[in-house]
């Protein structure tokens, strides 16, 4: 070979060999980061967010989330299961009956709440007024039976709920509140909240917090904030995030966690804000939807680490049998 031929020859192999080291660095820098491990004594706290389309469309999809959550009750010391609001999409009867069998999977099995969104009142989301299907299919006797439910604000309505339960050394109670919750059903819950002070505190309404990782305000923003409480004009007012925030959250020592979903766009978001008392408390937006069928039964699990500080948010779906792993789907918070 010649001095000319061994220099293309040297040039071509350089040259595929920076391509190779390219694509594998390329390769490395797409690779998604793994999911965070169980860690075994740690707890499970599942969030069901906006079930609206599998209700309508793709019932299976609900169906397979609770399955799911059964088959690894145990595994995963599941304690409670939450579901955020939008459980149908049109508050007909038969998308209540698919939710009824979906959640039905539960019963007995793994205790759960729900609250409801603007979408399960009988008008496709507008929600003029607060006449709702929900407690033909999902009447407090449904929930009596269970040692850890603690009741309602109004007998015979499930819209606002408590639930007492202990898990990880510790006692929680979960407040429910309905879709827009008003001043009475904050007064109420400021009540349960007061009563239960001796237990850390977790809040869970459709509507709170946006995907700006900031609340509902509508008095500052108006809607810069699509999808306000207050642009829906439901009966009987309503309160926003912020609104929540000022005249029940913040007041109270034992709330560490507000969860909501109903916001569409990338429908996450979070952020910690101090109470009255210079508690953290976490505010967490969670809503697949706009994700594909419906939202690809993805699944919020809270982690709560044997150490009683540390928890783990990660994302699963048990249709793809994978997670998402990017800093809004995975993250770590504190219980303080």
């Amino acid at each position: 070979m010649d001095r000319r031929g061994f220099l293309v020859c040297t040039g071509v192999f350089l040259g595929l060999l920076l391509c190779v080291q390219i694509a594998t660095g390329a390769e490395k820098a797409a690779r998604p980061k793994p999911p965070l491990p169980f860690v075994p004594g740690s707890w499970t706290l599942v969030i069901l967010p906006d079930t609206q389309h599998y209700s309508e469309t793709f019932p299976g999809l609900l169906r397979l989330q609770t399955q799911w959550i059964v088959d690894h009750r145990d595994k995963r010391n599941i304690a409670y299961v939450l579901q955020n609001g939008d459980i149908t999409n049109r508050g007909t009867r038969i998308q209540w009956e698919r939710a009824s069998r979906g959640m039905g999977i539960l019963d007995g099995v793994v205790p759960y709440a729900i609250v409801p969104g603007n979408h399960d009142y009988p008008n496709g989301g507008k929600s003029a007024a607060r006449t709702i299907l929900m407690n033909d299919y999902f009447p407090p006797s449904r929930f009596e039976k269970w040692p850890t439910f603690g009741g309602t604000m109004t007998p015979g309505r499930i819209e606002n709920n408590f639930h007492l339960f202990e898990a990880g050394g510790k006692k929680w109670v979960v407040v429910g509140l309905e879709w827009g919750p008003r001043d009475k059903t904050l007064a109420w819950a400021d009540g349960i909240l007061r009563k239960y002070a001796d237990r850390k505190a977790i809040v869970f309404t459709h509507a709170y917090l946006y995907d700006d990782s900031t609340r509902y305000d509508w008095a500052a923003k108006s809607n810069r904030q699509r999808w306000n409480p207050h642009s829906y004009k439901t009966a009987g007012g309503m309160n926003d995030g912020e609104e929540i925030w000022n005249k029940l959250i913040r007041k109270h020592a034992n709330v560490f966690l507000v969860i909501n979903g109903h916001v569409c766009g990338d429908g996450l978001g979070f952020q910690v804000s101090k109470g009255d008392h210079g508690n953290p408390v976490n505010e967490m937006l969670v809503d697949y939807q706009v994700q594909p069928i419906g939202g690809g039964a993805w699944l919020r699990l809270l982690e709560f680490l044997p150490d009683g500080k540390t928890v783990q948010a990660k994302s699963y779906s048990p249709l793809y049998e994978t997670y998402k792993t990017d800093s809004q789907n995975q993250f770590v918070f504190t219980v303080e």
